[in-house]
C-alpha cells in the first residue's frame, strides 16, 4: 500500500500541488492541501467509478481540498500566542502580499456570482460549457476535444470561437463586477 501511495504521489503530486497553488496563491498552504488532498483521494479511491479519466477526477479532488482550505481560513478567528509577558494578540497587520477579511470576503462573492453565471451557462448549453472546461481545466488539446466532439480539428476551432462567445455572454455579469471592484 505505501508504495502505490507513493506512486501517486510520484505521478500526480506536482500536477495536484500546480492546482492548490492556483487556489490557495500560497506555497504553505498549498503543499498543506496537496497532502490533505492525496488522504482525500487515497480514502475515496475505493468510489472512483472510471466514469471519467482519473487525472480530472484527481484534480477536482485537490481543487475541492484547496477551495474547502480557502473558505476555511476565511473563518478563522484570529489566533493569539503566549509571550513571555503573558497573553497577547498577535500584529493585526498582514504581512505583504497576504489578502485582508475584505479581499477574501470579496473572492469569496466574486467566486459566488461566476459559479451563478457558470450554471446559467451549463443548463443553456451544455455542450459548449463542457467545452470550455476541457480546454480551461482539463487543458486537452484541439485534437483531443476534437476526438471527443467526432469532428475535425478545423472544424474544433471553430466551434470553440463560438463556445468562447457563449461562455463571454453568461460570464460578462461576473467579469463586469470583478473589472468593476478594481477600479
Amino acid at each position: 500500500m505505501r508504495l502505490a501511495f507513493r506512486q501517486l504521489y510520484q505521478d500526480y503530486g506536482r500536477a495536484l500541488l500546480r492546482e492548490c497553488s492556483l487556489c490557495l496563491r500560497d506555497p504553505e498552504a498549498a503543499r498543506d492541501a496537496l497532502q490533505n488532498a492525496l488522504l482525500r483521494i487515497w480514502k475515496s479511491c475505493a468510489s472512483y467509478r472510471g466514469d471519467s479519466e482519473l487525472f480530472p477526477w484527481l484534480k477536482r479532488v485537490a481543487r475541492s481540498v484547496a477551495i474547502d482550505e480557502l473558505r476555511a481560513s476565511a473563518v478563522r478567528p484570529p489566533s493569539s500566542h503566549s509571550l513571555a509577558g503573558g497573553e497577547q494578540e498577535l500584529d493585526p497587520a498582514l504581512p505583504d502580499g497576504l489578502p485582508g477579511p475584505e479581499a477574501l470576503t470579496a473572492t469569496r462573492l466574486a467566486l459566488e456570482r461566476y459559479r451563478e453565471c457558470e450554471a446559467r451557462f451549463q443548463a443553456a448549453d451544455p455542450e459548449a460549457a463542457a467545452v470550455i472546461r476541457w480546454i480551461a481545466e482539463d487543458e486537452l488539446s484541439i485534437e483531443d476535444v476534437a476526438r471527443l466532439l467526432n469532428r475535425t480539428p478545423q472544424a474544433t476551432r471553430q466551434y470553440l470561437y463560438q463556445c468562447r462567445r457563449k461562455a463571454r455572454h453568461y460570464l460578462a455579469p461576473w467579469y463586469a463586477e470583478v473589472a468593476g471592484g478594481e477600479g
